[in-house]
């Protein structure tokens, strides 16, 4: 049973080469490059989104949880990163579920989550020179999903907690349908925000996922494209 799951996650062993590199050291590289237009020479409003989009990596558990798995190889860090977007994904869901939405800590840690997630999206983009080329594109792309899905659960739990549907009593599905909606701009009309604030959380979830559709997926689009032209 362990042999079929480590063939499972890990694939052949010698796959899982070992990261000769601290997290930490290759994330004051990264900056460092930046600073001195090492790879690339970007100037003004460029360069700070590119700057701020490295060094608050330092902020979040990603960069930490590479840090700590890497030492088991490429393969095996890889994989810890795979189940902590899971992890990510689902703790809205169990916020939801429990009740635990209604805490303020719960928008909190849903608000916190939902800031890595676009930051790192959004690295992928203004930062992927400093990135390594990942093994499979295809795999990105099912990590993207993941985030879609975790973006769209993290503003259920932020409907829920601050009641911007209303006094009206609602359920977790509910709140998780509305979300998924405006993420997917249909918009039924069946439920709306009752407050400006609803409003504006509404207005915010719209053009980031706009933009996460659009811009994003279009762009690892692209790479699996040019990845299979490669192939052939």
């Amino acid at each position: 049973m362990k042999h079929i799951l480590y063939k499972l996650f890990f694939g052949k062993p010698e796959y899982n080469k070992p990261v000769n590199v601290s997290a930490y050291t290759g994330y004051a590289v990264n900056v460092k490059r930046i600073w001195n237009n090492a790879r690339h020479h970007d100037i003004g409003f460029e360069k700070i989104l590119r700057l701020f989009l490295v060094a608050v990596q330092i902020l979040f558990p990603g960069i930490h949880l590479r840090n700590i798995f890497g030492r088991y190889g490429i393969i095996k860090r890889n994989v810890a990163i795979e189940f902590y977007v899971l992890f990510k994904t689902c703790l809205p869901l169990i916020f939801l579920a429990t009740g635990f939405y209604k805490s303020m800590a719960a928008i909190v840690i849903s608000s916190y989550l939902l800031i890595e997630t676009i930051c790192y999206v959004a690295s992928l983009i203004f930062v992927s020179d400093m990135f390594v080329k990942p093994r499979s594109y295809r795999r990105n792309i099912l990590m993207l999903f993941l985030n879609y899905m975790e973006i769209s659960l993290c503003f259920a739990v932020i409907y829920a907690s601050l009641h911007l549907l209303g006094p009206k009593p609602y359920s977790m599905i509910d709140y998780i349908y509305f979300s998924i909606v405006t993420s997917t701009t249909i918009g039924y009309g069946d439920m709306h925000p009752a407050s400006h604030l609803g409003q504006l959380t509404v207005c915010v979830q719209a053009v980031m996922v706009v933009a996460f559709i659009v811009l994003f997926l279009n762009f690892f689009g692209s790479k699996v494209e040019t990845l299979h032209n490669e192939e052939e």
